[in-house]
Parts: structure tokens; C-alpha cells; sequence
């Protein structure tokens, strides 16, 4: 089975020796996560404006992964960039690890609250992504820590102390029984099963979830709706140089 991860950046997680293992310790026996990254793209994704910027950077490579023959595809990121659009131009399941950790907070308790990272552009898209699922009525709310995405990794006991911090705010205040990170970036950088022990609720890793969600999907034989994610009707474009010939497959009409 081969799970395509890709990349939300314009730069190669990859090179981190812990992130590498991080994916390694969650890969099945018998499994395959490769990598791919968009050849372009902002540092980190922090804003809409992030998102917009990568997004067809970040489709080119969902095109690249079905044509490669892969099973199944997470998006490196709790944005969720281009989800929808990747599954119009996907033969094989999608997954976004926000839309995946949020639903699933749902099935161990009954109110959940976010922790993402710095700041409050990178807020407005998780509180965007709890109204596109329709959550509203069960999120006690958003913090974020007090430090950008590409700071976690040379402050991860910072950011741990910071995590439970948040946390204890929304489950003392904001009434949240289920804890989700909004950053995918958190994942090989803190350890959960100290903060769940003091926190006495489940903390959801985005990251993690979606590639356990993922694998399931291919083993269940399920994929997402076409109904639902229709194939794009096929066009003339106006290319980009650098994106020719990159959507032939899907959209171009010749």
C-alpha cells in the first residue's frame, strides 16, 4: 500500500532527520509514505494568503500521485489547503488532517477546543474550517502558542508547556473535553501521552489521524464520493510557464 504525503511548502520537511523517523514509526509493515513536495510555495502556511499562493503547487503534485499510481494521499497540513480541489481531480482518497481530527474529536468526547501556533491569521483558518464542517456548536474555541510554525522546532519544550497552557484554558473555561492540534508541524516535535496525562482528555494529532484514516480507507475499500467531488469540466487555459502542461490530464481541452 503507498500513501502519497504531500507537502503544503515550498520546502522539504524531509530534510529533517526527525520528521523522517516521525513518519517512519507511523508507517504499517508492508506500507509505503513517500514524499513529495510543490516545487513552490511559501515557507509555511500560515494565512489564506499562504494557502492561495501554493495552492496550484500543491495540486500539481495530487495530479503527479494519482498518475504515479498511488493508494491514497494526505496533505501535509491542518489547513486542509486545496482539499476540495484535490479530490475533483483524484482517483484515489484524500485526506485532510484537520477535517479528519475534527470529526473524529467528536467520537471520544463531546466538545472539542484547538491549539495551533502563531497567530491570528492562521486562527481565522482553523475557525474557517470549523464552519465549513458545520462544527461551530462543539468547539469551545481557538488558542494558538505564542511562536510561528518555523520556531517549534528549536523551541519543542517550549511549545509543549505552551500547548497544555492553552489547553487547560479551554477545557477549564471554554468547557472543551477533547483537545486538537492545528499544526502538523507539532507532530514529531512534542509528545502527547505527557499531555494527555496531565490534562485527563484526548489530544488528537492531525497528522497522525490522517495517515491511520487513510490506510483504513484503502483496506475498507472506500474513497471519497465523486457526487460529492465531481471531476472538473475540461477547458482552454491560459497556462502559466511553469505549471505547462501540468493539469493536461485533468482539466486542458485540447
Amino acid at each position: 500500500m503507498r500513501l502519497a504525503l504531500i507537502g503544503a511548502t515550498g520546502i522539504d520537511w524531509w530534510t529533517d532527520p526527525k520528521k523522517k523517523a516521525f513518519v517512519e514509526s507511523h508507517t504499517p509493515p508492508k506500507c509505503v509514505i513517500d514524499n513529495f513536495t510543490p516545487r513552490y510555495g511559501t515557507h509555511s502556511v500560515e494565512s489564506f494568503v499562504d494557502e492561495a499562493y501554493n495552492a496550484p503547487f500543491i495540486l500539481e503534485q495530487v495530479v503527479i500521485a494519482n498518475r504515479e499510481g498511488y493508494d491514497v494521499i494526505v496533505i501535509d497540513c491542518a489547513c486542509d489547503p486545496i482539499l476540495e480541489a484535490a479530490r475533483e481531480v483524484s482517483k484515489v482518497p484524500v485526506i485532510g488532517p484537520r477535517n479528519t481530527a475534527l470529526h473524529l474529536a467528536l467520537t471520544l468526547g463531546t466538545r472539542f477546543g484547538v491549539v495551533t501556533v502563531q497567530g491570528e491569521s492562521l486562527m481565522r483558518c482553523i475557525e474557517h474550517g470549523v464552519r465549513k464542517e458545520g462544527l461551530e456548536a462543539f468547539c469551545a474555541g481557538i488558542r494558538y502558542l505564542d511562536m510561528p510554525v518555523l520556531d517549534i522546532s528549536k523551541k519543542p519544550a517550549e511549545a509543549q508547556r505552551a500547548i497544555i497552557k492553552e489547553s487547560k484554558d479551554l477545557i477549564q473555561n471554554g468547557g472543551a473535553n477533547v483537545i486538537v492540534l492545528g499544526c502538523t508541524a507539532l507532530s514529531h516535535e512534542v509528545d502527547l501521552v505527557p499531555i494527555m496525562d496531565e490534562l485527563k482528555v484526548p489530544v488528537i494529532d492531525p497528522w497522525v489521524v490522517a495517515i491511520k484514516t487513510a490506510f483504513m480507507l484503502v483496506e475498507a475499500g472506500l474513497s471519497h464520493s465523486k457526487i460529492a467531488y465531481p471531476s472538473p469540466p475540461r477547458k482552454k487555459i491560459t497556462e502559466d510557464p511553469s505549471l505547462k502542461g501540468s493539469f493536461d490530464d485533468v482539466l486542458k481541452q485540447e
